[in-house]
């Protein structure tokens, strides 16, 4: 019987935890609940910052801290405080934004700094159904936060011009940062070296060796914290390869997956 009150458990959002509707399903929440009753540690990991994703996280108990920007920044939303942050080293990335914003002027640009995101593109071009799903945010020029921590920069557009813009990227400075791909059409730069999986150290020395860090994700920004936690699960809508790197596979996103593996962790029916 696996013992609970050794478990942290921390699902993406996007396709993971979220249904294709974009919320939280009350089976989902209510499986949640029985975790955290039972004794369990339940945070999410997600791209999103804390302000971003408060409206998709209504209602979903969190009783411990969680990954947010990709693995930049970790969170208490209890406190409502950041409790550790990587940031981006920006002297280069300005010239990088200024030459995506010439280039390829129908991308949007997303910076996140600790507390605002900002769009530098403009919203005449802008994909409504993109900017929505990424409100609250700040339509900035870039010379208004050359002073400001950046913590993740967020490009939105086709396929084609993403590649290109990472090809600029690896070769204009592969050792600063890290690219990620949340989605076919999003481009994410993170810190160098920075994933899901940076802040399971930090964890595992605040809150003890011996608990046990447990991930559930479906795209190819959770690679590292599939591979990196004590057990991972991936979800039924995830790419069959990313299903090859977990050691479990639960539902699709729309069919309560997340619920579908708590249910069976609470049952014993998962050895950790």
């Amino acid at each position: 019987m696996t013992d609970v009150t050794r478990i942290m458990l921390f699902s993406d959002m996007d396709g993971t935890l979220l249904g294709d509707n974009m919320r939280v399903s009350e089976k989902n929440k209510k499986a949640i609940d029985r975790f955290i009753e039972a004794g369990g540690t339940f945070g999410i990991a997600t791209g999103r910052s804390q302000v971003n994703v408060k409206p998709f996280i209504e209602g979903v108990s969190i009783n411990g801290p969680s990954i947010l920007y990709n693995g930049a920044m970790l969170y208490d939303f209890y406190q409502e405080k950041v409790v550790d942050v990587v940031t981006l080293e920006k002297e280069g990335l300005k010239d990088v934004m200024k030459w995506i914003l010439q280039t390829y002027p129908e991308v949007m640009i997303f910076v996140y700094t600790k507390e605002e995101s900002h769009l530098l593109s403009g919203k005449d071009l802008a994909d409504e159904s993109i900017l929505k799903d990424h409100e609250p945010y700040v339509v900035s020029e870039l010379s208004r936060i050359e002073q400001e921590s950046w913590v993740k920069i967020l490009l939105a557009g086709i396929g084609e011009d993403l590649e290109a813009i990472r090809r600029h990227l690896e070769e204009k400075d592969p050792d600063h940062y890290r690219w990620v791909s949340s989605a076919d059409i999003f481009l994410e730069i993170l810190p160098a070296h920075v994933s899901k999986s940076t802040m399971f150290p930090k964890l595992k020395k605040t809150f003890g060796e011996e608990m046990r860090i447990v991930v559930l994700g479906d795209y190819y920004n959770d690679v590292e914290m599939l591979k990196e936690a004590d057990y991972s699960v991936a979800m039924g809508n995830a790419p069959e390869d990313l299903k090859a790197l977990a050691k479990d596979v639960t539902g699709f996103n729309y069919e309560d997956g997340v619920a579908q593996f708590i249910e069976r962790l609470l049952k014993g029916e998962i050895v950790l």
